[in-house]
């Protein structure tokens, strides 16, 4: 077996070279076939010949790939369940053809429940399933894990759970028991796939399944869980799927400690991706229906109530929130200049300044200073003045907006305030000469701040005769009946 193993691996070196064209790769083929037949089962479970059969799979033709799967279709899930048999199985899937491929997925009836519960045979499932499988074939999958009063009543027309539940209602309860018994040692597939986590929840389904873990995981697979995360947390956030996973994290884990290492994320990277963008309103926010789709938030509740959560939810945010927020008011302060001209990320600004704890006046002060000169209609050397850019002047003015909602939670700081004081009415009184202008002028003159209105609509009183005369600007209009009431 020895010399057999020798000559297999030659070939396989051969056939791995840049010149093997077409025609040399078929005789090698064929002479590595003549030696494999009939030994594969032994090749396929030992270390030093597994990697010649994934070679011969990917190198080899439909028919001599159908061959090698008929010496080893008796002993698939067993191949599953080897360190080195896996990938025999994984290259079949990967390289197979949609009859092999169904074919291969078969022998996996009846033995998704164990093998969902084996470290490496997981990895198989989560493969076929993620990469490999149709619809049909995901439901074959997964019916074993919803029990015997499922597959009985289950039909051609009703194949999946939920139009088993809607045809027979009276048997929910039963499916329901049945699915609990069987998801009750899924602890120890938590257990076993809990550092291989990080690897598919950049899928859909992956992702799925890495919230579960989260949720129903104890504080030991939370733990290890998030420390194989740790090197990959930007991917997470800035990720289509992944970034739920880190949704799901900071709604259930306990030790804040622990998650604290994972939410410092690096802001630039972060906080100008539409995902990432979400992942820090949520810590600001949680399940703000402005910020997550409805059917998002129904998922996340799916982790409520978790055995294995203690603390109290308002409790963790809290504590989240007072870690999240020192970074995110100095990255507002330090790089107030690109936020605010930026589209996604200045609708981010008014969340921070609404929600985050501390002293909100430094971020406010850099919002405001950015304002602080004559304005130009048109801009100078290409820029346009705050007041008038069409990220810049809403910013303003949901700013001042939410001076209200400041007051209400009983913070000290009010934007209106701290802008007029910044820029100086002599600034503001050029603002009327742009549409965009002057309807942040007349958000001031609506300031929850009674006295900043005051001071604003007295600076305001002595151009009025300008604002009549100022043509084609429905805002100076605006303004001019404002301060006439």
């Amino acid at each position: 077996m020895f010399q057999i193993i020798c000559q297999c691996k030659k070939l396989w070196g051969d056939l791995r070279r840049k010149k093997c064209d077409n025609e040399l790769k078929i005789k090698l083929m064929t002479e590595l076939h003549d030696l494999v037949r009939g030994k594969i089962k032994q090749m396929a479970f030992a270390h030093d010949s597994v990697r010649v059969l994934q070679c011969f799979i990917q190198f080899g033709s439909h028919e001599q790939r159908q061959e090698l799967f008929e010496e080893l279709k008796g002993d698939v899930v067993d191949l599953c369940k080897s360190q080195y048999g896996k990938h025999v199985v994984k290259k079949l899937l990967m390289y197979g053809n949609k009859e092999l491929v169904a074919v291969v997925m078969k022998t996996f009836r009846g033995h998704v429940r164990t093998m969902l519960r084996h470290a490496a045979a997981s990895s198989i499932i989560e493969y076929a399933y993620n990469d490999k499988a149709v619809l049909a074939q995901r439901l074959m999958l997964t019916q074993g894990l919803y029990g015997n009063t499922f597959t009985i009543c289950k039909s051609s027309v009703c194949k999946t759970i939920e139009k088993v539940a809607e045809a027979n209602p009276d048997k929910l309860n039963n499916i329901i028991d049945e699915m609990k018994q069987i998801l009750t040692p899924m602890q120890e597939m938590i257990e076993s796939i809990r550092e291989s986590v990080v690897y598919m929840a950049h899928t859909h389904d992956g992702a799925r399944v890495a919230m579960h873990c989260f949720w129903h995981g104890t504080a030991k697979d939370r733990k290890v869980i998030i420390k194989t995360m740790k090197t990959y947390i930007v991917k997470f956030a800035t990720g289509e799927f992944g970034h739920l996973v880190l949704l799901a994290m900071f709604d259930c884990v306990d030790d804040t400690k622990l998650v604290k290492q994972a939410i410092l994320l690096s802001l630039d990277e972060v906080i100008c991706n539409k995902y990432g963008k979400k992942v820090l309103l949520y810590l600001l926010s949680p399940r703000d229906p402005a910020h997550l789709l409805p059917e998002i938030i129904k998922v996340l509740q799916q982790g409520d109530g978790n055995t294995h959560s203690k603390k109290d939810m308002a409790v963790r945010r809290k504590e989240l929130l007072e870690v999240v927020s020192p970074p995110l008011l100095d990255h507002l302060r330090d790089n107030a200049a690109t936020m605010v001209t930026d589209k996604a990320s200045s609708v981010t600004i008014s969340d921070i300044l609404a929600s985050a704890c501390g002293d909100l006046r430094p971020a406010m002060t850099a919002v405001a200073q950015l304002a602080n000169h004559e304005l130009v209609p048109g801009g100078t050397n290409g820029e346009l003045h705050m007041a008038e850019h069409p990220a810049g002047h809403l910013v303003l003015k949901w700013l001042m907006e939410q001076d209200t909602t400041l007051a209400e939670a009983g913070k000290e700081e009010r934007f209106g305030r701290i802008l007029v004081d910044t820029v100086g009415t002599d600034n503001l009184k050029t603002w009327v000469k742009a549409n965009r202008g002057a309807m942040v002028l007349c958000s001031l003159l609506k300031s929850y701040d009674k006295s900043v209105a005051a001071e604003v609509k007295a600076a305001l009183e002595s151009i009025k005769a300008e604002l009549s005369s100022i043509g084609n600007n429905k805002g100076a209009e605006i303004l001019l009946e404002n301060l006439n009431k």
